[in-house]
């Protein structure tokens, strides 16, 4: 006799299509609800750059200052990988549904932390070494997140609607960006300048626990996939994923990596450091440039699924491959529009560079998961993935940063993201098509 279901838990083995539809928009909901607060605690830290600068590294040289902040937003990518491996390897091998609980607990709980730091004037050198170490907690978590939560949703999904469904947990991603803007926005009108240096900051890494809160109790009403039970019950899951991905599938593995390189490259430039890049050249103010990042991630989350849905109908490879080119081609004409002293010219062009990033991330959770075999997917995705981050993610704030500086030329962040578009046009050119084909199984 078959177990009985406990109660509150959405199982993924339904019988009649109607179950079945409902089930899909609940593991649809679970991906992105949890990847959208993740996010959200991830990239906080991002948008107080200049007031973390000055709370935790109080320099007499501004740039030196906050070179030192994006160090330590750099850092975090540096221990993604070692959390993909980590919690790739719950995944793969006790369940998706754990190690994404996992995942938006310790995120959760280190950005609750950070939150209540002292400053560097309260306990000296202490400051940012604890804010280094939470940092690093938040880069394990996150580590793990979207390759566990695209495995989990690309199982659940029809073969003919993956590209869609899983283009939810971009907008997740996005979301939760978003709403990182907005809070950070809406906490600086609110607050004097000398508030916000008080006190005010603290206020949207302590909205991380609740978030969190709610994350945990939407995932945990979700059952693990049907292709991860099968695995399960067969005793066929990897004892090592992320070794047994590396051994039989590297190249798929580096598609990932090479793939993910503009994504990363184009995510954190444009929804993350352009407004600080913004304020720093005189753009606009601090608020303003918020304002601006908002409006760009709103239209671009608006526009993902947009994205997945045609890539389902007209393929994964060439929206990639067009996509690359066309960040190749405009990246450069768009920064120079930004340089033009004109808002409205500068909110243009980061609108126009959210919507390249918004189309590559509507494609790629579906491509990455249909590289690998069940018991190694998310382990794989992860390893790919999160050494782009190091290469083109976290660094790049930090690098555009220090290249502004070193050439005293505001155009020096466009020359990263072409390179990382070439790299990763390079790549696309490459890759089989895979939309509408069953996900590989063993």
């Amino acid at each position: 006799m078959a177990a009985a279901q406990p109660p509150g838990i959405t199982t993924l083995h339904s019988n009649t299509p109607a179950e079945d539809h409902k089930v899909m928009r609940r593991v649809t909901l679970a991906g992105g609800i949890g990847t959208a607060i993740e996010y959200y605690d991830f990239s906080v830290y991002g948008f107080l750059a200049v007031t973390l600068a000055e709370i935790f590294f109080p320099e007499s040289n501004p740039t030196a200052s906050l070179l030192y902040t994006l160090a330590v937003f750099g850092a975090a990518f540096v221990l993604r990988p070692l959390g993909g491996i980590l919690l790739g390897h719950v995944a793969d091998r006790y369940g998706r549904r754990p190690a994404l609980a996992a995942s938006v607990l310790g995120m959760a709980l280190a950005s609750a932390a950070m939150g209540a730091l002292p400053g560097f004037t309260a306990i000296g050198l202490a400051a940012p070494i604890l804010l280094l170490a939470l940092r690093c907690v938040q880069g394990l978590s996150t580590g793990g997140e979207l390759g566990s939560a695209a495995a989990f949703v690309a199982e659940a999904a029809p073969d003919r609607t993956r590209g869609f469904h899983t283009s939810t947990t971009q907008v997740g991603t996005l979301t939760g960006t978003l709403l990182g803007a907005l809070v950070v926005a809406v906490v600086r009108v609110s607050l004097t300048p000398e508030q916000m240096s008080s006190w005010g900051w603290r206020i949207p890494f302590l909205l991380s626990l609740p978030l969190g809160a709610l994350a945990l109790v939407v995932r945990n009403r979700i059952e693990d996939s049907k292709q991860f039970v099968r695995l399960r019950d067969n005793e066929q899951t990897a004892r090592m994923p992320a070794l047994t991905a590396l051994r039989s599938h590297p190249r798929a593995v580096l598609t990932v990596c090479g793939l993910s390189l503009v994504s990363f490259a184009a995510y954190y430039l444009v929804f993350s450091y352009m407004a600080t890049y913004s304020t720093i050249q005189g753009i606009m103010s601090p608020t303003a440039s918020v304002w601006c990042t908002v409006l760009t991630l709103a239209l671009a989350a608006s526009a993902i699924p947009f994205w997945g849905k045609a890539c389902d109908r007209w393929g994964r490879r060439p929206i990639l491959i067009g996509v690359s080119l066309a960040i190749l081609i405009l990246d450069y004409p768009l920064f120079l529009l930004m340089g033009q002293g004109s808002i409205t010219l500068a909110l243009l062009a980061q609108v126009l560079l959210g919507q390249g990033e918004a189309a590559y991330m509507g494609v790629i959770l579906a491509t990455y998961t249909e590289l690998f075999p069940a018991r190694v997917r998310s382990s794989g995705f992860s390893l790919g993935y999160n050494v782009a981050s190091i290469i083109a993610g976290g660094s790049a704030p930090y690098i555009a940063t220090w290249l502004i500086d070193e050439t005293s030329s505001s155009l020096a962040p466009a020359w990263m993201l072409i390179a990382a578009a070439a790299v990763s046009l390079g790549t696309a050119l490459t890759v089989q098509e895979t939309a509408g084909k069953p996900l590989p199984t063993i």
